[in-house]
């Protein structure tokens, strides 16, 4: 395990997350302080920003390593898991690689805490299944679906339509894709127009009325308290805290 110029409060905490330091080749572990900055990773996650060790990431973050559309949705998860002090569990996510259309990644993240209860910071893991076969296939049963949903979030998105793509019944359908990604379809595709709402919010001067529309929202308030419930702030908190 790679790990360097950790604070003592931040290392006594890394015994909450023992159970993370287990070397594997599908995994990515990483630990960042309250300010977004590694301090800690394994060779895989290492190797994943395209550098040979730990030294070359420390006091780094994640716009040095990744574009800035996922550097942005890593960092507003990082901010969320230490503001409400709530983990992120197994959430099923796509993310471009260089050889593959679509690849599958299982990310959890939780807060670390001082003695005092304080959080200092957070640790997390991507799973890269696509690394795993055996793991990949029941994600790969939906990867029509999953890729219909992403490329259509803007629409309105029928479960039928869904379900036939899967080739199941509607009932078999809803069951199997919650089983897989602890969410409905309709939740899916909600965190997928929030997350495409979060690029235009940082990259264009849209109204929030105009982003809402343009995601596939019913209008702005619906906008708002669906961004509120994911994320914990407004649309215009949040485009305040990028400019």
């Amino acid at each position: 395990m790679a790990k360097k110029k950790i604070t003592p409060a931040l290392l006594e905490s890394l015994q909450q997350i023992e159970q993370l330091f287990e070397f594997l080749p599908d995994v990515f572990f990483f630990v960042k302080n309250q300010s977004g900055e590694f301090v800690m990773a394994n060779q895989v996650f290492i190797e994943k920003c395209g550098e040979v060790d730990v030294e070359a990431i420390v006091g780094k973050n994640d716009y040095d390593f990744f574009p800035k559309d996922r550097a942005d949705l890593y960092v507003l998860d990082d901010k969320q898991v230490m503001k409400t002090g709530k983990p992120i569990v197994n959430r099923v996510e796509l993310a471009p690689e260089r050889d593959i259309i679509l690849n599958f990644f299982v990310t959890s993240k939780i807060p670390l805490r001082n003695n005092k209860g304080e959080i200092i910071g957070l640790a997390g893991i991507a799973r890269d299944l696509g690394k795993t076969k055996q793991n990949l296939k029941p994600f790969a049963e939906m990867a029509e679906v999953v890729d219909y949903i992403h490329q259509n979030c803007t629409e309105r998105i029928e479960i039928p339509k869904l379900a036939k793509i899967a080739a199941m019944s509607m009932s078999q359908f809803e069951r199997r894709f919650k089983e897989l990604f602890n969410l409905t379809p309709q939740q899916y595709t909600i965190e997928i127009r929030l997350h495409k709402a979060c690029e235009k919010i940082i990259a264009t001067d849209q109204t929030f009325s105009q982003i809402a529309h343009d995601c596939g929202f019913y209008d702005h308030s619906h906008f708002t308290r669906q961004f509120v419930k994911q994320f914990g702030i407004t649309p215009k908190e949040y485009r305040h805290r990028h400019y």
